[in-house]
């Protein structure tokens, strides 16, 4: 292996570290857009509703009431999980497209042993996996929940779900 001399190793430095606080900045902002993301889906002809976060973790259920008009009750549950499912997919799909450009550019990231003896990579110290699916919830979500509350939809905004449509 060839050695640079140390104006143009200090350089190739510079710019692999410009870069690396680039990325992080990228990584940054993908994550706010990941936070925001909710990807809706829908079976049983729109009766059923569903919206999932970029994990694809469901935050919202509405049934209208026609539901039973065409449907049995048993129905339901695959109903759900047939729109949750749909909708996880898209998640998943926008999710791969945001994460492309810096999985792209972690893959271009330069060799600091070919700079400096000893340097650990710079692609093996950034997170494996970093698509959100691959990821650990955030701190304080591990194993969250949301209660039923009372199924009626009311016009409020809240967590509980389902919602029932009149």
């Amino acid at each position: 292996m060839r050695r640079l001399d140390s104006d143009a190793a200090r350089e190739r430095a510079v710019d692999a570290f410009a870069g690396l606080r680039d990325q992080i900045a990228e990584i940054t902002a993908v994550q706010k857009k990941q936070a925001a993301l909710r990807v809706d889906g829908a079976a049983a002809g729109g009766t059923v509703e569903v919206t999932v976060d970029a994990r694809g973790r469901l935050v919202r259920a509405v049934i209208d009431k026609s539901f039973l008009d065409d449907h049995d009750f048993e129905e339901l549950g695959g109903c759900i999980v047939e729109a949750a499912q749909a909708a996880g997919g898209e998640a998943e799909q926008r999710v791969a497209e945001m994460m492309a450009p810096i999985n792209e550019r972690h893959r271009s990231f330069p060799s600091f042993s070919e700079i400096f003896a000893g340097l650990p990579e710079v692609r093996d110290l950034m997170p494996p996996g970093l698509d959100v699916f691959g990821a650990a919830p955030p701190p304080g979500q591990e194993g969250s929940s949301v209660s039923a509350g009372d199924g009626v939809d009311d016009g409020d905004s809240g967590a509980d779900f389902p919602t029932v449509r009149r």
